[in-house]
């Protein structure tokens, strides 16, 4: 992505965790947890597959992140905003 903006790695960090207040790393982990909350609302699809849908390489990392990111399990989130 650095290449692509014409910038060096560590200029980008820096330009990112300023706006954001999040590493590039998080900032992407972010934008797709928010991805794959949206898909969560919409449909009753699996949540394996939605995790490698937005991106994620394994569901356990899916998980840890989600956990870390809004503080609960994904079944947790989906009973309180589904209201099963």
């Amino acid at each position: 992505m650095s290449n692509e903006l014409g910038m060096s790695r560590i200029q980008l960090y820096r330009k990112v965790k300023a706006l954001t207040n999040y590493s590039p790393v998080e900032f992407i982990t972010f934008f797709r947890l928010k991805k794959a909350v949206s898909i969560m609302k919409m449909t009753d699809t699996n949540l394996a597959q939605i995790a490698y849908q937005v991106g994620f390489s394994a569901p356990s990392y899916f998980s840890k992140s989600f956990k870390k990111y809004y503080g609960k399990s994904q079944s947790e989130y989906l009973k309180a905003i589904k209201g099963v």
